[in-house]
């Protein structure tokens, strides 16, 4: 009976294949034990792989106990022994994480190393159980209530092997009932006993108290994890769909998403999208909290003055434009096609002999209008914003180009004469706050005459008294 569920999981639900090695990580408990002599009662090609943790006393005899059990059945056997209290003493994290991290490496380094078609442990329906039951009490969304799944890449360890679960189907007592069939001895871990562990206090404290309400408390929690799966699956087919209307760009420190579209989506696949981004650039983090996509969300809905925000595990949050940006605390934002002062540049010089060149081909040029100033003047309001035609009679030439002063104001045409701090008018404008320490600025004297592509300056607009018209224009080069 456990054989059949067994070969049914590793066939159709893990999809070994049965001429390719599979590695097995075997601690020498009754799980990974059971893994092993059924995988190779049903005739799979095995490798075991033990990693020794040195956390335990008897440590070094578990992993020969494994050793002679793979010797014994003429298995491929490999095996390490790492200071994990040395790492623990020196990162801080916890013993559980530690020990997870560095075990998988391991199995996935060896798998790579001796072509192995998956990596094989032996979680099963207890632990699905007791994952779920933890995910819950942490407030999981959907994704979280679905379980350890059979069968899933997870590219912080390999690109391409699987990490496969074949006993997921059996529980607890029908593993151990078939390890004392078979005769063996499992190795025991005293401190999968002690109820500091959270995980341990669920198992002999928790679950227990909840089968006194219902006593089939395991299998209906197995049940529903079955049916959230599905449904998580078919909602995942539809982020899949967001996710590609909204994609723009992914680098191995950003990502960039349309956010008009992604503001458009109902706030289940917005919460969706968000996560999948921050998977892409941070896919060894187990739990994203439900608060930390909630403030992002709020974020992308009502962006801060600044354009950013700290989202989770060293990323950020940034808008620029129409484009939001999940990024890493390392990377810069992009410019884009932006015509900022290039990084060396503090001031330069625009005459009508000499265009500035700013950055990513773009030029400012100055020029003396020859057209009669009446004939300006009927088709002023047309003009755009990559061109600002100033009085030249007000202007002190050459112009200096330059970027922002602190707390700097001038005077926007269209204002009615008032004056206002750059910084708000960058806001106004929605300019990336990235940007804005290199926008130019085209000064005449001390005074600010043009934001370059935005807007004039109102001291120096056309009149009827205006003699002569300096044109300036933004222009990209072919």
């Amino acid at each position: 009976m456990i054989l059949d569920i067994l070969a049914r999981s590793a066939k159709e639900k893990c999809a070994l294949k049965p001429d390719v090695p599979v590695l097995v990580g075997v601690s020498g408990g009754a799980d990974s034990l059971a893994l092993m002599m059924g995988l190779y009662t049903l005739g799979y090609p095995l490798i075991i792989a033990h990693l020794d943790h040195g956390l335990r006393d008897e440590s070094a005899q578990d992993a020969e106990y494994v050793r002679d059990l793979a010797a014994k059945y003429g298995l491929p056997f490999v095996c390490e022994r790492v200071d994990v209290q040395k790492q623990i003493d020196h990162t801080g994290q916890s013993i559980e994480e530690i020990a997870r991290n560095i075990r998988y490496h391991f199995l996935f380094q060896q798998a790579r190393l001796l072509n192995a078609q998956a990596v094989a442990v032996g979680h099963h329906a207890d632990d699905q159980v007791e994952t779920v039951l933890m995910h819950f009490l942490r407030g999981a969304a959907l994704p979280g209530l679905t379980g350890m799944p059979y069968r899933r890449i997870i590219p912080l360890w390999d690109e391409h092997i699987p990490l496969v679960r074949p006993l997921l189907d059996l529980w607890r007592d029908e593993i151990d009932a078939y390890v004392a069939e078979l005769g063996l001895s499992p190795r025991v871990d005293l401190s999968n006993q002690d109820t500091t562990y959270y995980r341990n206090r669920l198992r002999h404290e928790l679950i227990p108290q909840l089968e006194t309400y219902n006593l089939r408390f395991r299998q209906v929690i197995l049940r529903m994890v079955d049916v959230l799966g599905e449904e998580d699956h078919l909602l995942q087919t539809y982020a899949h769909q967001a996710w590609e209307k909204c994609f723009r760009v992914q680098t191995k420190e950003r990502v960039e998403l349309d956010a008009t579209i992604f503001n458009s989506l109902s706030i289940a696949m917005r919460r969706r999208v968000l996560r999948q981004a921050i998977a892409k650039l941070r896919p060894d983090l187990r739990d994203v909290g439900f608060d930390a996509v909630e403030r992002g969300l709020d974020f992308t809905a009502e962006p801060s003055e600044t354009g950013g925000m700290d989202l989770v595990a060293r990323l950020n949050l940034a808008l620029v434009g129409e484009t939001l940006i999940i990024k890493t605390w390392e990377a810069e934002l992009p410019d884009w096609e932006t015509p900022i002062l290039p990084g060396e540049l503090t001031t330069g010089i625009l005459d009508i002999d000499h265009p500035l060149e700013l950055m990513h081909g773009w030029r400012l040029e100055a020029e003396w209008v020859k057209e009669p100033v009446q004939e300006i003047l009927k088709t002023l309001k047309d003009t755009e914003p990559s061109e600002a035609l100033l009085d030249g009679d007000l202007l002190k030439l050459p112009l200096e180009v330059r970027s922002r002063q602190m707390r700097e104001r001038w005077q926007p045409l269209g204002l009615g004469g008032h004056s206002q701090l750059i910084s708000d008018f960058f806001i106004n404008e929605k300019i990336p706050e990235h940007l804005r320490n290199r926008w130019p600025l085209v000064c005449s004297g001390d005074r600010v005459a043009w934001v370059v592509g935005l807007r004039p300056s109102d001291p120096y607009k056309i009149t009827d008294q205006t003699s002569q018209i300096l044109r300036l224009q933004l222009n990209k080069k072919e």
